[in-house]
């Protein structure tokens, strides 16, 4: 059984997995030491002690930059193997190619869209526009055989 995960480490893990999905899952993602120091407010000792748990757990595998230019590597194992093969069996017969039909129908809607934004004036439509000018009658009659 593994011991718990201190809060260094779920943070880290955490941040890489952010980093990791803001470069949509290509790996392996660069990343500085430095930076995540920052980040997470972590000492560079405390990160990099955390770092190598997570290694030892087999969570993420990395390459140790060799200075501040040259950033360390990183690739998340857990979720990654295999995630291509997976989701291409699953997904390939859900997201087929837009047919020509359904392509004119989304230009059509998307241009219609385009052209009601067109016609707004002052952020009012045509539409609100025209209930703002209904007329209004002047004299007090209604108001008065109210009371």
């Amino acid at each position: 059984m593994m011991s718990p995960m201190p809060a260094s480490e779920i943070a880290l893990f955490a941040y890489l997995v952010n980093e990791c999905n803001k470069r949509y899952w290509k790996m392996p993602f660069v990343c500085s030491t430095t930076r995540i120091c920052d980040d997470l407010r972590l000492s560079r000792q405390t990160v990099i002690t955390a770092r190598k748990h997570l290694a030892e757990r087999k969570l993420i595998s990395f390459i140790e930059g060799k200075s501040r230019h040259v950033p360390s590597k990183y690739t998340m194992l857990k979720w990654t193997d295999d995630l291509t093969n997976n989701l291409t069996d699953g997904l390939t017969h859900d997201l087929t190619l837009i047919k020509d039909k359904d392509k004119e129908l989304f230009i059509r809607k998307s241009s219609e869209n385009f052209n009601s934004k067109k016609e707004s004036k002052n952020g009012f439509s045509k539409q609100k526009e025209n209930r703002r000018i209904c007329p209004v009658s002047t004299e007090g009659a209604d108001y008065d055989s109210t009371f």
